[in-house]
């Protein structure tokens, strides 16, 4: 980075930073993902219409984008869902967080993920996206919502299951391309007048969008949100 984009993001800091504490950091079997429970004072949730996005501090001028869920307005905390499984900036800084740990973060903002009146939704993604489908789920309520995550880790979805009382599913990655898992159990879903939610990898977000829009008997919206390359 160079000197001037340096001294801006300095200049942001100082204007926007805000802090939040570190309640506790729970590690699933293998420690390639973890939730991390926050307090952010002066954050109201109440407002949350939407699902929101963090932009977090990881490193010195780097920021990555985290989705807050499991939200208790009253007590101002909420958790995030990090997929740590890719060598980066920000599985470095989740790995070496704990309890009492102050995060620092530019803002919380509003994505375009929000209810849909009229419409159940069915979610499409991969473990990256953890956080945003489950904060969705509270959004629009236990039982209008289901859908598949493919996660890797075998251990991981035993542990999504056992955690999380959802109607989204943990499946396994059986073919190579993960918009190939997820378009073969698309197919065995019954559609209805659901609205499709898919978020995660970029190339798979574009690639799954394409394959349901050819589908005949598909004429519902799709939203769609990528996080990662």
């Amino acid at each position: 980075m160079n000197m001037l984009k340096k001294k801006a993001l300095q200049l942001i800091e100082r204007q926007l930073a805000k802090t939040g504490t570190v309640l506790e950091v729970r590690s699933w079997t293998p420690s390639t993902f973890y939730e991390v429970d926050l307090h952010l004072p002066g954050v109201d949730m109440n407002k949350w219409n939407a699902v929101q996005h963090m932009k977090t501090k990881v490193a010195e001028y780097v920021y990555r984008d985290y989705t807050p869920a499991s939200w208790d307005a009253e007590t101002q905390t909420c958790t995030l869902y990090i997929d740590a499984s890719h060598d980066g900036d920000g599985s470095k800084w989740v790995s070496q967080l704990k309890r009492g740990d102050k995060i620092c973060y530019l803002g919380i903002g509003g994505t375009n993920a929000k209810p849909i009146n009229g419409s159940r939704i069915l979610c499409l993604g991969d473990s990256s996206c953890v956080g945003h489908f489950l904060a969705l789920e509270q959004l629009v309520g236990k039982g209008n919502l289901s859908g598949a995550l493919v996660i890797n880790e075998e251990n991981h979805r035993k542990e999504f299951a056992h955690y999380f009382d959802t109607l989204l599913e943990a499946i396994p990655p059986q073919l190579s391309s993960n918009i190939d898992n997820l378009h073969n159990w698309l197919k065995e879903q019954q559609w209805g007048s659901n609205a499709v939610f898919i978020a995660g990898n970029v190339a798979m977000v574009v690639g799954l969008k394409q394959k349901i829009r050819s589908l005949p008997d598909f004429d519902g919206a799709i939203k769609v949100q990528g996080f990662w390359w």
